[in-house]
């Protein structure tokens, strides 16, 4: 049974979302927390000086006073991402039933949370996600739910057939894994005329994905354990360098 998306708007949920960006920082050298927290929110700069000596309490507040002063345009944007995605979820779920060969969708609450940051972070262990309060194009939030929900059904799948990557340690190497395949295959002509506007790829991944295009010009018969042999030399040179 494919899984039903709720929409809902919580002001709790961005200060565990702020957290885990701060907690993250040291993985990335700060760079998702500059695009998710500092590019959209500038004067938290001086607030988040360091780790350990953080105000929450302040971020706290000012969450709930960006709530709640944008909680009707919020309302209104929610009510128009639930129904844009209604009229193409229908699709979506037949090409991840293609792609997966009627592979089980997993458990999980199925919720989209709004955030005022500026990235859309996913939750595996509840199958929750966040998307944005307000998006100037609001038809591309369609194309984040899709990315979302395509990364709980690779990822368990992933899991089920890699079993020696589940430990925290490699949860790195199968984060770059896992985005790669979500831009090959949302960015495919046969996802694109559905979803009309691309995913956007990380920078680091894109002359990976330039390259492995050539081979997987999705929709032909895509074999995923194909493409993530394919995906892996790519990604441990990659953190190599990073070392």
């Amino acid at each position: 049974m494919n899984p039903k998306v709720k929409f809902k708007i919580d002001a709790q949920k961005d200060l565990p979302t702020f957290k885990a960006f701060i907690k993250e920082a040291g993985f990335d050298d700060g760079r998702n927390l500059e695009w998710a927290i500092f590019k959209k929110h500038p004067q938290l700069r001086k607030i988040v000086k360091k780790k350990s000596d953080i105000d929450y309490l302040f971020i706290k507040k000012y969450i709930e006073g960006l709530y709640k002063k944008n909680i009707a345009v919020a309302a209104a944007n929610f009510k128009v991402y639930e129904t844009n995605w209604k009229k193409k979820e229908g699709r979506f779920f037949n090409l991840v039933k293609d792609l997966f060969h009627n592979r089980p969708w997993p458990k999980g609450k199925y919720i989209a949370y709004a955030t005022i940051w500026g990235m859309f972070p996913r939750f595996l262990e509840d199958k929750t996600f966040q998307i944005p309060i307000k998006y100037k194009n609001k038809k591309y939030v369609n194309a984040i739910i899709a990315h979302e929900l395509l990364h709980f059904m690779f990822y368990d799948y992933f899991c089920e057939n890699y079993p020696r990557y589940k430990h925290s340690e490699n949860s790195i190497y199968v984060w770059h894994i896992s985005e790669i395949f979500n831009s090959l295959v949302q960015n495919s002509p046969t996802w694109l005329d559905v979803f009309e506007k691309e995913t956007m790829s990380y920078p680091e991944h894109k002359k990976i994905i330039s390259q492995l295009k050539k081979k997987y010009k999705y929709p032909m018969s895509l074999k995923i354990k194909n493409l993530i042999s394919d995906i892996e030399p790519f990604i441990k040179i990659l953190l190599r360098r990073k070392k």
